[in-house]
């Protein structure tokens, strides 16, 4: 039980730490990690329509909206008209903002990278092994 907690305490701290070193590079950038997010999004599935980005961003389409409202003025993202529906709108990323979340990318991955580099390769892999067992965990709870 104690270290249960030691080990959710651990995760947290690992978690926020790496986040804090995320968004250093990302005001750097002059860009926030929501937009950040909006970029992995459509850089992974592609332009996609509005609401399909608050689907994987997990947040309301009015948040939608302005986020993406910011970053068309920041010249990340273009809204264009859907073909299939006129009505809507589908959102892609600029080659400026594809530009800049693959240099964002590119010193994450490498900062990410170094994280098990003092660990050898069993313990490496038992960690991992760990890791999964407390990520099904989570998944699996439903409440708290």
């Amino acid at each position: 039980a104690e270290q249960d907690l030691e080990l959710w305490q651990d995760i947290r701290t690992i978690y926020r730490a790496a986040l804090k070193r995320l968004n250093a590079r990302l005001s750097k950038e002059h860009i926030t990690f929501s937009q950040y997010s909006v970029l992995l999004a459509l850089s992974k599935h592609g332009p996609m329509r509005m609401s399909r980005l608050g689907q994987h961003m997990l947040v309301a389409p009015a948040n939608v909206t302005g986020l993406v409202d910011r970053m068309e003025a920041k010249g990340y993202v273009r809204r264009r008209r859907d073909k299939a529906d006129r009505r809507l709108y589908v959102i892609e990323p600029t080659d400026e903002g594809l530009k800049t979340f693959r240099n964002i990318s590119a010193r994450f991955r490498r900062y990410a990278g170094e994280l098990g580099a003092d660990l050898d390769e069993r313990e490496l892999s038992a960690t991992l092994a760990a890791l999964a067992k407390v990520r099904r965990r989570v998944e699996e709870t439903e409440e708290i």
